[in-house]
């Protein structure tokens, strides 16, 4: 429930505001001066300040000043006459996150009061992600995950544009938020944009936006923009996104050139000297990054894939409220010699699949079993069906998605599945 420290010297007008904000869902704490109120006011306070600016004892002003020495980012909306709107905006400058003037019309003070509990909100979750161990978000005991989070530790803090290069399923936005989250950054915006979504006719809008509205990197100001799958980028959106990285400055429509203040993290998901010699991925836009961090896959990381499993099938019952699955020897057995062409969120998949009790075949590396004695033709055959079966169940039978989580052109993955009698 979203929650205002009102403080307001007339009584009348106290009740009055406090009545109109419980019945938009706010819970209100009512004071008649500021004094009492700082007396309360903690730094975890989780909701907004709304207070007049002339009040007897300590002014709104006044009490602005202290607030922001006991709770720095909780929002402070100042209510005042008009003949105090210089006041107001001097208070503004001193930290205040807006004003209202008298009379105020009830749906203008909520929507003021809502924009700012909802950054209030961000800020908390912001806070909340910080303090989880980074062990805690990026599992695995191998030394190739041991060997990424110490990575993560020494290049969070630095202001280096970073390409994420993974497979896909390895995590890429995750290493990107905690890249964010950990960074002098954390507390601003994380804009996550899927270059594959962006048409060329839209992108002026959706990018760089107008001069009335801005676009997606605007809104990234202060703090990090991620580009998910530059790979799928035209190379004419990748010339104009490259003077963005290169001078950090946009051009909105109808507007001039301006400078943004951001970090810029990519990702891409096969080797980008491999893109830039197919032609997926620019050159000049490659290496105008600071340096590739590589994911490993769930193959290369050793006893992982087990862990996994257990964490995300226990999470699953927490969520469904249904018991945690026993995963038994032969399940960790095919768990270990399994491929893992969706990687992380395979595993997420399959551990889900196994709580609510659905099917949780999938394609096994394991030697010998039903394979021995079939011969190599069959064999082969066999794996191949199940492999494709896998990829068609995680992908909800969308056999575009299933093509490119195996990384294979869609016109095979039709081919073999006709070959083996699966359309």
């Amino acid at each position: 429930m979203p929650e205002v420290m009102l403080v307001e010297d007339d009584a009348d007008l106290r009740q009055a505001t406090a009545e109109t904000l419980e019945l938009a869902g706010f819970r209100v704490h009512a004071f008649d001066a500021a004094a009492p109120a700082l007396d309360v006011l903690r730094p975890d306070f989780p909701g907004v300040i709304l207070s007049d600016l002339r009040m007897p004892g300590l002014s709104g002003l006044d009490f602005l000043d202290r607030a922001r020495g006991v709770a720095p980012d909780v929002p402070f909306v100042l209510i005042t006459a008009h003949g105090d709107v210089p006041a107001a905006i001097r208070a503004m400058r001193g930290g205040a996150h807006d004003f209202l003037e008298k009379p105020c019309a009830p749906e203008l003070m909520l929507d003021v009061l809502k924009r700012a509990q909802a950054m209030r909100d961000l800020h908390l979750e912001n806070a909340r992600l910080r303090q989880i161990r980074i062990e805690d978000r990026l599992i695995g005991r191998s030394a190739a995950m041991q060997d990424l989070r110490q990575r993560l530790r020494a290049l969070a803090g630095l202001q280096l544009d970073l390409l994420i290069a993974g497979e896909t399923g390895t995590g890429k936005e995750l290493v990107a938020r905690i890249l964010h989250d950990l960074s002098p950054r954390g507390e601003g915006p994380f804009v996550a944009i899927n270059c594959g979504a962006l048409s060329e006719p839209e992108v002026d809008r959706e990018l760089f936006g107008t001069s009335d509205a801005p676009g997606l990197i605007t809104r990234a100001e202060g703090g990090t923009l991620y580009l998910d799958e530059l790979e799928s980028m035209p190379d004419g959106l990748q010339v104009r996104l490259l003077r963005v990285v290169e001078s950090r400055e946009i051009t909105p429509l109808g507007a001039a050139p301006r400078p943004v203040d951001l970090r810029i993290l990519g990702s891409v998901k096969r080797p980008p000297d491999v893109l830039t010699a197919e032609g997926r991925l620019r050159a000049d836009l490659f290496h105008r990054f600071n340096a590739t961090l590589p994911l490993p896959s769930l193959r290369d990381r050793e006893d992982d894939a087990a862990l996994l499993v257990t964490h995300f099938a226990a999470e699953a019952a927490a969520r469904h409220d249904l018991p945690k699955p026993h995963i038994d020897s032969v399940l960790r057995r095919r768990i270990a010699y399994h491929d893992w062409p969706g990687n992380v969120r395979e595993a997420r998949n399959l551990a889900e699949r196994l709580v609510i009790g659905l099917d949780t075949d999938f394609p096994t590396l394991e030697p010998g079993g039903e394979t021995a004695g079939m011969g190599y033709d069959a064999a082969m055959e066999g794996f191949e069906a199940r492999l494709l079966r896998s990829a068609l169940i995680q992908t909800g039978g969308r056999k575009a998605e299933a093509a490119a989580l195996l990384g294979i052109p869609r016109k095979r993955l039709y081919l073999r599945l006709r070959h083996l009698d699966m359309l």
